[in-house]
């Protein structure tokens, strides 16, 4: 059985159908709570409130009225916003200018004031400038070779520089570490009072020989010359001296065995007291190499050499070798000995020209007795040499008009 509430709401709901809305109007100031359009939600900003009853068609001319003012109001709106946007751009870049020239005009009257705060700091700031600026010129000095400004400059500073300091401040560009400046620094150290600074500069100054392609360089051996007289222990001569002018020295090798003469006796005789502290390391040669050698040529650098010292040292030399390695080769003695005796005779000439100093007479004289290698050479085998020479040449006799012009 349906209930009477029932019928009663089904009934409700049949007239609500039935009911006609022809006279529906656009309402001039609808609720807000019953309205249902668009506009009312924000789909369109500033609309004029239209209440549109359901099932009724809304009044288009009213709603395309209010769409077209909507689209005007856009475009001025639009069209003002880009006009004063591009005028405020104009009026930035206008004003911009306005504070350069403004600024200008501070700058200029707070000159005077700027002069007077500078001469404030620099009244404090020159106690400080001073060691700076003597760094520097020390620096400078010694790169300029001016050594003696730069003792002088360094041994009056009141905190100078360590040696450390001062060997990193000259190479501290790696590419551009030049054998003029180790000269200058190596001569700088030469001046050095204290011994205990003059090894310590050259401690810094040693891996840096090796860092900088110089380690074939001449200026090593002036280097090892001055390291010598400060480092005295076996430690510090193999860690400061030996590996240091290792590669110096092979070189020198290497260009005697290969008869290139030049840079051995530009050496010689540019730094000849260097030179003969390590003639004997340089003139060093094993078994092997000293038979791959042509020793016609390797006995003529004698007497390219400048010091009387060096020629006899270098002939005592090849005389020893040639006693040690070659006293069982009698063909092999004849061969290179007469080239090795007319050595000794421009030498013995040169101590005549030179005043015939006994000793260096006597030197001659023992070197003579050293061509007798064995005990069953002539005792005038060195004459025996030099007349050979004299009469065959160094090559034989054909060779002999070729061997004049060299």
């Amino acid at each position: 059985m349906v209930s009477q509430v029932v019928k009663l709401w089904a009934a409700v709901l049949l007239l609500a159908s039935l009911h006609k809305c022809d006279d529906a109007v656009v309402s001039e100031n609808p609720s807000t709570a019953k309205s249902s359009c668009l506009s009312e939600v924000g789909a369109i900003l500033d609309a004029p409130p239209i209440q549109c009853k359901p099932l009724v068609a809304c009044n288009r001319e009213e709603v395309l009225k209010s769409y077209y003012q909507l689209y005007e109001n856009c475009r001025i709106n639009a069209s003002k916003r880009q006009s004063e946007r591009e005028h405020f751009l104009f009026r930035i870049n206008y004003w911009q200018g306005d504070h350069q020239f403004l600024y200008g005009m501070i700058e200029k009257a707070h000159e005077s004031h700027r002069h007077v705060l500078d001469a404030e700091y620099l009244s404090h700031r020159v106690p400080q400038m001073i060691p700076e600026l003597n760094l520097k010129l020390l620096v400078y000095s010694i790169e300029a070779g001016r050594i003696e400004d730069a003792l002088l400059l360094y041994l009056t500073m009141k905190n100078p520089w360590t040696p450390q300091q001062l060997v990193k401040a000259i190479v501290e560009h790696p590419d551009s570490v030049s054998e003029v400046a180790v000269l200058h620094l190596l001569e700088f150290a030469r001046g050095l009072p204290l011994k205990a600074t003059r090894a310590d500069l050259y401690k810094a100054l040693a891996p840096v020989l090796g860092r900088h392609n110089l380690y074939t360089s001449y200026v090593l051996l002036l280097y090892a010359g001055d390291a010598a007289a400060v480092f005295t222990s076996p430690k510090e001569k193999a860690d400061y001296i030996t590996n240091v002018v290792f590669m110096l020295f092979h070189n020198l090798r290497k260009e005697l065995r290969n008869l290139k003469f030049d840079f051995n006796v530009w050496l010689a005789n540019k730094y000849p007291r260097y030179y003969t502290l390590y003639l004997d390391d340089i003139y060093t040669f094993p078994h092997e190499l000293w038979d791959k050698i042509e020793k016609r040529r390797l006995f003529e650098i004698p007497s390219m050499f400048e010091a009387k010292g060096h020629r006899f040292q270098v002939i005592e030399k090849f005389l020893k070798y040639v006693s040690i390695y070659d006293n069982r080769d009698l063909y092999k003695r004849e061969e290179i000995l007469p080239t090795l005796a007319l050595e000794v005779e421009k030498l013995a000439r040169t101590v005549r020209q030179t005043g015939n100093n006994k000793q260096e007479l006597d030197r001659i004289k023992k070197i003579q007795d050293g061509f007798k290698i064995i005990i069953h050479d002539h005792k005038q085998i060195y004459r025996i040499y030099l007349d050979d020479i004299k009469v065959n040449g160094k090559f034989g006799k054909r060779r002999m008009e070729m061997e004049k012009h060299g």
